[in-house]
């Protein structure tokens, strides 16, 4: 994980269009202050790029029904991300998810992840990619079979 300084260091070099699709993903693994503080940093950069609310997704990846920790940072996010639409992540309705394709050097076959994440232009990843994919994908991919960073596709990890 980065210090504070570290993450707006990357968030300033991250260079958005007002027009692209935002997804941010965010681990329960993190906790709700942390996850507030980053959600305060990245709305702040969002804002300075001029990107609307309704271009931001932020997707909590949990992949079983939330316990206590993740409706708190469901709650910590709500209050820090404004009017952005916030969804958890439900790993069994097809409707929220999409088929990728692995390229030839990675494992065989592909994974479903989360619609919202896949349909971005650009990927925030809030938590760690052992966290974050297993959680951003489909109740059937097993996580032994994922490989964390390149199956998560993140433009930026924090």
């Amino acid at each position: 994980m980065t210090d504070e300084p570290g993450a707006e260091h990357l968030l300033a070099m991250l260079e958005i269009a007002r027009h692209e699709r935002i997804a941010i993903a965010v681990s329960p693994a993190i906790g709700p202050e942390r996850a507030a503080q980053l959600a305060e940093r990245i709305t702040a950069r969002l804002d300075q790029a001029g990107v609307p609310p309704p271009r931001r997704s932020w997707i909590v990846a949990a992949d079983d029904d939330p316990d206590a920790e993740t409706v708190a940072v469901i709650s910590a996010l709500s209050d820090a991300i404004g009017p952005a639409p916030l969804t958890l992540h439900d790993p069994r309705d097809p409707d929220q998810l999409i088929f990728r394709r692995r390229l030839p050097n990675q494992r065989r076959g592909g994974v479903y992840l989360n619609a919202q994440w896949m349909q971005a232009n650009i990927r925030i990843a809030c938590g760690a990619p052992a966290d974050l994919a297993p959680s951003l994908a489909a109740w059937f991919n097993e996580p032994a079979m994922l490989d964390p960073e390149r199956d998560l596709e993140a433009t930026l990890m924090l």
